[in-house]
């Protein structure tokens, strides 16, 4: 599975911004210019995250964008969401099981008159389950990751430690 550009820049500007945590605001060309991106670009991903209140921002000559909550509270699928302006038709509500139903609760026919439904019908309703069903997965998987871990798994990378607050001695 692959995230769109729009996601992975995203996470990618979101992850510098959580970095950058108690040093002030960071502005969008800052980020942009750490990031390798677009600054016009970015900066239409971080309106899409102001809005959905996962940073603020401050204006000025010493202003940019911070965190607005806690890396830790701020996961990634409520991140994609908010990036993706994922709607509800798309994560297939509307169905009741994978299947359509009409407002008398009854499964659409095939034809007027026939009471079985053809093979086409049931492979779009055995097709949407398993859509919904993957959706459903994807989802459980980006709610257990916060941005708190993207931080960790970058900090690892580049070799930091992951907790400052200990200092050993020897």
């Amino acid at each position: 599975m692959k995230l769109s550009t729009r996601s992975t820049y995203g996470l990618r500007a979101l992850v510098e911004l959580a970095l950058a945590s108690g040093r002030g605001p960071l502005s969008a060309s800052v980020v942009a210019k750490r990031q390798h991106l677009s600054v016009a670009y970015l900066e239409q991903l971080l309106h899409r995250l102001k809005r959905g209140g996962i940073i603020s921002s401050v204006r000025g000559p010493r202003g940019g964008y911070a965190l607005a909550r806690a890396p830790s509270t701020m996961t990634m699928a409520e991140i994609v969401r908010i990036l993706e302006g994922t709607s509800d038709d798309a994560n297939g509500h509307g169905t009741a099981g994978g299947v359509a139903w009409l407002s008398n609760g009854r499964r659409p026919e095939a034809k007027r008159g026939r009471s079985r439904v053809s093979h086409d019908r049931h492979a779009q309703w055995v097709a949407q389950a398993v859509v919904r069903c993957v959706h459903e997965r994807i989802t459980q998987s980006l709610s257990a990751i916060t941005l708190q871990h993207l931080c960790d798994e970058a900090r690892a990378i580049a070799g930091e430690p992951l907790d400052h607050r200990y200092v050993f001695h020897i």
